[in-house]
């Protein structure tokens, strides 16, 4: 049985979402921002909802919500997309790094995927070590690449391919339903 269960996101987390969203601890490394703008917040939610190349799960343990996690920019063609995801609920930030090996071997063993890569804010020194752990390798670097707080901000670049990831043996066992 798994730790977590990824449940598709529809409009009954709608609220939920929208707190994690407006938290400091999360906007800051978010590449969008929705301030206290209820309204922008349901249009996110009505786009991506439409959007083809985008899935997104609410991260449950022991039936609470506790986070968000989402495939974005899918590449049937290429076999590529990004992921991103973040736990909102605090008491749960502990197991930060815990979803994302059901995810990664969601894209590379289900969806027989070949690349995940993402762009990460420079001063998210938890996620970047999250990612050197699970095999990621760091691509390049965007300088001043995104304004936030009234400032730029370097963009780190980085990939995990399926062939790297799928021969790390302690993550095998991290496997869990993803229902669309």
């Amino acid at each position: 049985m798994s730790l977590f269960k990824f449940v598709p996101f529809d409009k009954k987390h709608i609220d939920i979402v929208y707190k994690w969203r407006r938290d400091r601890e999360i906007s800051q490394y978010m590449f969008s921002d929705i301030g206290n703008n209820y309204k922008k917040h349901v249009e996110w939610f009505n786009q991506l909802s439409n959007d083809k190349s985008c899935k997104y799960w609410i991260i449950k343990t022991n039936e609470n919500p506790i986070g968000l996690v989402n495939l974005a920019l899918i590449d049937e063609k290429n076999r590529r997309l990004n992921a991103g995801y973040y736990i909102g609920e605090k008491k749960y930030k502990i197991l930060g790094a815990y979803p994302l090996p059901y995810v990664y071997n969601y894209v590379f063993k289900t969806m027989k995927y070949r690349k995940i890569y993402g762009e990460v804010i420079s001063s998210n020194k938890n996620i970047l070590k999250i990612h050197e752990i699970h095999g990621y390798d760091k691509i390049g670097i965007y300088k001043d690449h995104i304004k936030k707080d009234d400032r730029y901000h370097d963009v780190v670049i980085v990939e995990l391919l399926s062939e790297k990831w799928l021969n790390i043996e302690k993550y095998k066992k991290y496997v869990s339903d993803f229902p669309v």
